[in-house]
């Protein structure tokens, strides 16, 4: 008798290990996991000075930079018509990629960010348009096209976006020039979208 509720104890023992072990392989199976990683060896041959710029047919101009020192290695790539770009962050030890988010014009963040571990899992998400959903870039980009009738590919016209520490107020920060003397600015509450101030301040050579 004794001898059978050993046997039944272990029975039910190796029948729970095997489920978690299952429950196991199934989470990870779930989990996102890249497999990107970095070209160091090209990188280390072609680079000029500290960093390697070239062109690519899908990305555009992309420049890396980084690696010495223990220090991660970086990537922006961005088209010459495009008024996104991409960012790419990977560890220096392993050369898997680290974090990939975008970006407008290197001004600000946008959209979904991404940190991976070293073994290439997944493990944040970040969504750098949340506190600027009740105002989003669609409208900003419309206001500044249609009303203010400025072609965001102009060297002149700037666009940013911050958090007023202060009073905890998501901010769209809009800036351009119509000649060589004058700086107009604008600055948009992005809870209610509406102008809160605007400036004209001169150019000082």
């Amino acid at each position: 008798m004794i001898r059978q509720i050993i046997t039944l104890l272990t029975l039910l023992v190796v029948i729970s290990s095997c489920k978690a072990q299952v429950n196991n392989i199934k989470q990870n199976k779930t989990l996102e996991r890249t497999t990107e990683k970095f070209d160091s060896w090209t990188y280390y041959r072609q680079r000029h000075g500290s960093e390697y710029v070239f062109e690519d047919y899908l990305r555009g101009k992309v420049r890396q930079f980084g690696g010495d020192n223990g220090s991660e290695f970086v990537e922006y790539a961005r088209k010459d018509n495009e008024l996104y770009g991409s960012y790419k962050e990977f560890y220096n030890k392993t050369k898997t990629l680290k974090k990939i988010g975008r970006y407008y014009y290197n001004k600000f963040s946008i959209g979904i960010w991404k940190l991976y571990n070293e073994d290439g899992y997944l493990i944040e998400t970040i969504d750098k348009d949340i506190p600027y959903k009740n105002y989003p870039w669609e409208k900003v980009e419309r206001f500044i096209t249609e009303e203010l009738k400025l072609n965001l590919f102009d060297k002149d016209v700037e666009v940013n976006r911050y958090i007023d520490e202060e009073v905890n107020l998501p901010i769209w920060y809009i800036t351009w020039r119509t000649d060589s003397t004058e700086v107009f600015s604008i600055k948009i509450n992005a809870l209610t979208g509406k102008v809160i101030s605007k400036e004209i301040n001169e150019v000082r050579e």
